[in-house]
């Protein structure tokens, strides 16, 4: 019972030491409190301020860049397919076995080569039956003349005897109807003769027509008959496409209607595979809008001597929008956007002795493009070579003073 006794007074004694502790320990926090607060507004008056003024801002950290001026336009980013400027399904104009065919897929061929022939035996044959056709006429032809030279030579005999009473009448008119019959015959015989040279002609021609040839220089995407098949007139035997130049059909927003630029050096278009840039020899604007994508298409023509543009590839198109003029560029950085509006920060300088301080102007951005904004020059509120906040801006104070440090402290802001 007295142990007991004894542990409880032993836990009321240390309960009582831990209590007066914390007392202690509170007190003396409450006492620091007291002199820091008594020791703030004294700070503040030994100020530059003067005695009751408001404390001053330390001054604000910041980079800067210059503002550039650039005489550019707008330009957008598209994208296109590559089109051969023909594509043409060659036919056979006469019907005929195919003898040979001279070209395979990939072969590029010049304009008129021959691609493929057909069995000629037939219209050779016929053509040997033409000429002598035409030799018969002819031979027809001479007699029908020396026909009616007789008759000539025979009406004026009789005529010039007629007032001699030599020969009667009738023989004279018997004479003039030889002469119209012999006259009337040698028509006969001239048009046999052109009919016979104009057979000749034809056959020459579906003879020659028997060699298909290329109309246009260009490479074979597909070849459609193979030796021995019949092809009838007009059935396709190869398939060729162009390959210089080469068309490129970019798709437009329509928004830029009457914007594009075709002159411009900065037309530019580099196909998806190897992202090389082609500058095109002309532009032309299909003057149609697809009603669902309300985007038209712009044909940039593309010369293709080296091949390294093929059709059917996708390519990107950096069109230039509207004329050049003179622009503001400044990076994309130095722009705040804040509940106020869109604005920038250009550095003052001091009036007398002291630090720089940002003032704020409201800009309206032109376009944007390389991490870089384009502002137009005339009434931008600052000028070319002004200096512009591009970090430390987006809690910056009015009035705040600058601490100008450069890029290399920080890391620096990309380069306009």
């Amino acid at each position: 019972m007295a142990d007991n006794e004894a542990q409880t007074e032993s836990s009321r004694g240390n309960r009582a030491a831990v209590i007066a502790v914390i007392v202690i320990v509170l007190v003396v926090v409450t006492v620091v409190v007291i002199q820091m607060i008594q020791k703030a507004p004294m700070a503040g008056a030994g100020g530059p301020g003067g005695s009751g003024g408001p404390p001053q801002m330390p001054p604000a950290a910041v980079i800067v860049a210059p503002v550039k001026k650039e005489l550019t336009q707008e330009q957008a980013s598209v994208t296109g397919t590559l089109r051969a400027l023909s594509k043409s399904d060659v036919a056979a104009q006469e019907a005929g076995a195919v003898a040979s065919v001279l070209v395979d897929e990939g072969d590029e061929v010049s304009q008129k080569a021959p691609l493929a022939h057909l069995d000629d035996r037939r219209l050779k044959a016929q053509l040997v039956e033409a000429k002598a056709n035409v030799t018969a006429a002819e031979s027809l032809q001479e007699q029908r003349k020396a026909e009616l030279q007789r008759s000539e030579i025979d009406l004026k005999m009789k005529s010039d005897l007629a007032p001699t009473k030599a020969v009667s009448k009738s023989d004279v008119l018997d004479a003039e109807k030889a002469l119209h019959v012999a006259e009337l015959q040698l028509k006969a015989a001239s048009d046999g003769v052109t009919e016979a040279k104009s057979r000749a002609d034809l056959l020459a021609i579906k003879l020659n027509d028997l060699e298909v040839k290329a109309p246009v220089a260009g490479v074979v995407i597909a070849r459609h008959v193979e030796p021995g098949e019949w092809v009838a007139a007009g059935a396709p035997v190869a398939t060729i496409v162009t390959i210089d130049p080469v068309e490129a059909w970019l798709r437009i927003p329509a928004r830029y209607l009457g914007r594009t630029g075709s002159e411009s050096k900065t037309f530019k278009v580099s196909p998806s595979a190897t992202g090389k840039a082609f500058s095109p020899t002309k532009v032309t604007r299909v003057p149609e809008v697809d009603g669902r994508s309300q985007l038209f298409n712009l044909v940039a023509t593309l010369s293709n001597p080296d091949r390294e543009l093929t059709p059917g590839e996708s390519v990107t198109g950096i069109v230039p929008i509207g004329q050049p003029a003179d622009y503001l560029r400044i990076p994309l950085n130095a722009v705040v956007h804040s509940p106020q509006g869109t604005m920038i920060h250009v550095v003052q300088a001091p009036e007398g002795e002291g630090l720089p301080t940002g003032r704020p102007v409201p800009v309206q951005i032109s376009f944007e493009r390389d991490g870089s904004a384009f502002i137009a020059a005339q009434e931008a509120g600052f000028s070319e070579n002004d200096q512009v906040i591009v970090e430390g801006n987006q809690r910056l104070m009015p009035g705040q003073s600058l601490m100008i440090k450069s890029p290399d402290q920080q890391g620096g802001p990309p380069a306009p």
